[in-house]
């Protein structure tokens, strides 16, 4: 665990469990039959013959813990929160509201203020006793880009860790809990370790003005999660840490790494524009900021050619030691004489993030264990020279094992619930969106086929009728027309809109609490998006699109379907939504 360090009392005298209304209990009777369905059903999945071709990453849940609370969402934390909720609290106070968000994409200055990111960044570290050089012993791997970083990341983490280094990963956004951002040995912190460390963090930084009276005393959210993670990682003398980068990349705090030993830029898209600039040629130049002197750098192959251009005025500007593009997975061969790995996320589109991963990897290898790397590839050593970044390589079986085992919640993720199955996608780009409707196609046909074959083996015939139902919203600046218009070709008996709120109210203490967008805009974005996909369709029957205030009655709704269908549902759109439908499910 983390070293102890003094933190307050937070001791407080419990109080009665606040009575639920009966608008509330009435949505959330069906919601509970439908998670009890959850814990009581024998998943046919778990049935197939092992010969069955069954996708990766399914998940199961046999049990459910709680439901969402359902407390007004105020500044103050309940009486009866457990310490950890009491720092979640605290973490969620830091949190922009909308309006300073909105300002800030809308000021003319904007630059100059995303300018301010990584000094401020340097000096909360300063005051926690980390200086800049004391990074560098992270021995970090710096990963952006529009989709698949997240991915990219989980996969280069499971494969060194596979080979017993100790690996500290911050990424974000989180699914359910947000200890999930700042992981060790592939492990999110435990609620203990995640409080006493935010609590020493959070009492030191209120207790050291910042040198600069023009720098805030406390950082905003996601600026401190970046601290903490830096802290937590030097505390546990991580071998290599694997650090996401935000949004965008040379204004991003994460950029206060001066020495990764590789970056990587996964695939570019319009996201963040307001931020970030309108064109791909635009973003590539700020994601190319993470580029460092003598660093390792490392793109995935599918970038146009106006960004890669900008990518290589980028890498020869920041002096960086190499620049090289990842091969396609095909061009790799796999344990077994195999040219298709088994792998742990779902999803063609995944193979570009881990063909990028395994060059992040063995590039990290060659630069920090070269002893390690020889015993892996003492074949390919043997050669007149040997592997150089950009080149493709057997995968050892080690890392082959890593890969099948590695699974990132919210990425072509199917879960099954009773009747119902989910498929969770948090795709939000245009790019991502196609990509998230090949990947339902595909699965989702495998499924009903391995349904058929269990059906067909228990000596059944003619199962329940499948209905899809698609449970969408988009956040941020984004329009839902066009990301909707992948999904319009869909044929969805039904199609649910609602804010990726968990309940209509959550307390402050809630790891679900969003105070970046109040619930009024969020609902004014679901009407949007029930405005557009009416358009898109107008071929669907008024009561097939519905629209609803909170993701809990949106689930509640679902269980009204007849007991003798079953169905397939799409939750797209939003990696927010994404992470608070599997809240709401009960996902640990």
């Amino acid at each position: 665990g983390l070293p102890s360090r003094p933190v307050p009392s937070t001791a407080r005298p419990v109080r009665p469990l606040q009575q639920v209304s009966m608008t509330t209990a009435r949505h959330l009777r069906p919601l509970i039959r439908l998670l009890f369905d959850c814990s009581r059903r024998q998943l046919r999945v778990l049935q197939m013959s092992s010969t069955m071709s069954i996708p990766r990453g399914i998940v199961t849940f046999s049990t459910v813990s709680s439901l969402p609370p359902s407390t007004p969402c105020s500044s103050k934390a309940t009486p009866s929160s457990s310490r950890y909720e009491e720092a979640v609290h605290k973490l969620n106070m830091l949190q922009s509201n909308s309006a300073t968000i909105q300002k800030l994409k809308a000021d003319a200055r904007r630059e100059q203020m995303q300018l301010q990111n990584v000094p401020e960044t340097v000096s909360c570290l300063q005051r926690l006793g980390i200086t800049i050089a004391d990074l560098d012993a992270l021995r970090a791997i710096h990963v952006t880009g529009t989709k698949g970083k997240g991915s990219t990341c989980a996969y280069t983490e499971a494969m060194l860790r596979a080979l017993g280094l100790k690996t500290g990963f911050f990424s974000s956004p989180h699914m359910v809990h947000v200890r999930e951002r700042i992981r060790v040995d592939g492990a999110p912190l435990s609620e203990q370790q995640f409080a006493d460390a935010l609590f020493a963090a959070h009492d030191r930084l209120e207790k050291l003005p910042p040198s600069d009276s023009d720098l805030p005393r406390m950082p905003a959210y996601f600026k401190f999660l970046t601290v903490l993670a830096f802290d937590v990682f030097l505390r546990e003398k991580v071998d290599v840490a694997i650090v996401e980068v935000g949004i965008g990349g040379e204004y991003d705090c994460t950029n206060v790494l001066r020495s990764p030993v590789a970056c990587g830029i996964t695939t570019l898209d319009l996201d963040h524009v307001a931020l970030l600039g309108n064109s791909l040629e635009e973003i590539a130049w700020n994601k190319a900021g993470i580029f460092k002197r003598d660093a390792t750098a490392l793109v995935s192959h599918d970038q146009t050619a106006e960004a890669a251009a900008r990518i290589e005025q980028r890498a020869d500007e920041r002096k960086v030691s190499s620049l090289s593009t990842a091969p396609p997975l095909s061009a790799y061969s796999f344990p077994d004489g195999g040219a298709t790995p088994r792998v742990g996320i779902d999803g063609d589109h995944q193979k570009t993030n881990l063909a990028l991963a395994l060059q992040l990897a063995r590039s990290w290898l060659r630069r920090e264990r070269p002893e390690m790397e020889r015993r892996l590839w003492s074949a390919e050593e043997e050669e007149e020279n040997g592997w150089q970044p950009g080149a493709a390589f057997a995968v050892p079986a080690v890392w082959a094992e890593a890969i099948a085992r590695c699974h990132w919640p919210g990425r072509s993720q199917i879960l099954e619930c009773g009747r119902r199955r989910f498929f969770l996608d948090g795709a939000h780009t245009v790019k991502s969106m196609q990509s998230c409707v090949e990947w339902f196609r595909s699965a989702s046909s495998q499924q009903r086929a391995n349904d058929e074959n269990a059906e067909k083996m228990n000596g059944k015939s003619g199962g329940k009728r499948r209905v899809t139902t698609l449970v969408f919203h988009c956040t941020g600046d984004r329009r839902p027309e066009t990301l909707m218009e992948s999904l319009k070709p869909l044929p969805f008996t039904r199609v649910f809109l609602c804010p990726p709120m968990v309940a209509r109210s959550l307390p402050a203490s809630s790891d679900a609490a969003n105070f970046f967008r109040p619930p009024d805009e969020q609902t004014r974005q679901s009407i949007e998006c029930e405005a557009a996909w009416r358009r898109l369709r107008p071929d669907m029957d008024n009561s097939c699109v519905r629209r609803f205030d909170c993701i809990s009655e949106a689930l509640a709704e679902l269980h009204q379907g007849e007991e003798e269908e079953e169905e397939d549902v799409l939750v797209t759109g939003s990696l927010i939504l994404v992470g608070n439908v599997l809240s709401a499910l009960g996902h640990k």
